[in-house]
């Protein structure tokens, strides 16, 4: 091995030095913790840790910030009694598998207790296997998104009193505003408590050492056949490609010609917010009672889009799913359509087609053409009828 680095930094050591120990909220030490850790020269924690138990001031080495500072300290002292503290496990996301980065195996002994991942899976009655353990100490409480499933369960350890209303708006953000949060505060200790809540309606501030458990609940798609329609409403098939295009529910979009409110409530219910513009006051009519029959919030504006557009929150998606030929309109929502924003219009007639291909020309992006057939009766026998082909333009405004 060439360069400094673990092995050949402890290589004169003959012993154990370091003494890492796992530290239950109660206060008891790891079971495997030998009766000298607490002897030594120096000892490195948490403050609430060194406070429980009562190290004194020649001895206590409260961990600094940034964190490094810390590692930096303890590996400065190698070859003389030095103890590290952590809570639960320190292997596990903790303290001790960083140290391994900086300092051999042969010089560090390892004393783990049961971690916050055991505590709050014993207290949810949920199997380890059945749990993802996630960590958000060091990260933006929105990287949570990358761990979410439907039916999937997290167990998450935080970094202080607001997080857990920062993950809640995250969830919320990503579609996952139903899943049942619970915050498990001081877990393990005498002050001990839990709050049950969905990720919607979760809010306040918890105490800095608290744990959630995540039980991820996703709303599914709605179904046409669940909606009042006038038969001027994106297919189910097709309305899943278009909210995949528009971004699955990634900020504010603009529903343009709305029909049924059909691709505005999908995405509301991905985690965006939408605002819907439709002419036809029937179509408005049904647009409202779909939108409360779904529990869907979002605006909607009655009359021509063009007349509205400035009373509306900025867009970060547009979808055109009516007058796709009208090329003032178009132009109206490009010029409003934020710099890296998405731009999605389905066409199915000739002169959408045309409309289509001349901003495809002149705009770039994609085109994408979608056909469907479906198995309908033909007399006693069934056969694929294929609907209306839609030709999709998709493009990013730069």
């Amino acid at each position: 091995m060439t360069g400094p680095g673990p092995l050949s930094a402890g290589a004169n050591v003959t012993a154990p030095w370091l003494t890492v120990v796992g530290v239950l909220p109660n206060g008891a030490l790891g079971p495997t913790a030998p009766p000298h850790a607490l002897d030594a020269d120096a000892i490195f924690g948490a403050n609430r840790l060194l406070d429980m138990l009562s190290v004194g001031q020649a001895r206590r080495r409260p961990w600094p910030k940034p964190f490094q500072e810390g590692i930096d300290a303890v590996v400065a002292r190698r070859g003389q009694p030095t103890t590290v503290l952590a809570s639960g496990d320190p292997l596990h996301f903790g303290v001790a598998a960083t140290l391994l980065k900086h300092i051999a195996a042969e010089e560090m002994s390892v004393h783990p207790a049961p971690d916050a991942f055991a505590l709050a899976a014993a207290e949810m009655r949920w199997p380890r296997a059945d749990i993802t353990a996630v960590s958000l100490h060091d990260v933006p409480p929105d990287t949570i998104r990358g761990h979410l499933a439907p039916q999937r369960r997290l167990i998450a350890l935080t970094r202080d009193g607001a997080s857990p209303q920062a993950v809640a708006e995250a969830l919320t953000d990503a579609g996952y505003g139903g899943s049942m949060v619970t915050v498990l505060e001081n877990l393990g200790s005498a002050h001990f408590s839990r709050h049950d809540q969905t990720a919607r309606g979760l809010s306040g501030t918890f105490a800095p050492l608290n744990t959630l458990a995540i039980a991820c609940s996703r709303l599914n798609p709605i179904s046409v056949d669940t909606l009042e329609h006038d038969g001027c409403v994106t297919r189910d098939e097709v309305r899943l490609l278009t909210i995949k295009a528009l971004g699955e529910g990634r900020g504010h979009l603009w529903d343009v010609g709305a029909g049924s409110g059909a691709v505005a409530i999908d995405w509301c219910r991905a985690g965006g917010s939408a605002t819907l513009f439709e002419r036809d006051d029937t179509r408005v009519g049904a647009i409202h009672r779909n939108l409360e029959a779904t529990a869907t919030r979002a605006a909607v504006f009655e009359g021509e889009a063009e007349d509205a557009l400035d009373a509306a929150a900025a867009p970060d998606a547009v979808f055109m799913g009516g007058s796709v030929s009208d090329q003032n309109l178009f132009e109206a929502l490009w010029e409003r359509l934020r710099s890296g924003g998405i731009m999605v219009s389905n066409a199915v007639t000739v002169t959408g087609e045309e409309s289509t291909f001349k901003r495809f020309a002149s705009h770039g992006g994609t085109l994408t053409r979608i056909s469907l057939s479906h198995a309908k009766p033909v007399g006693r026998l069934r056969a694929l009828v294929p609907a209306m082909p839609i030709l999709q333009w998709r493009a990013q405004k730069p």
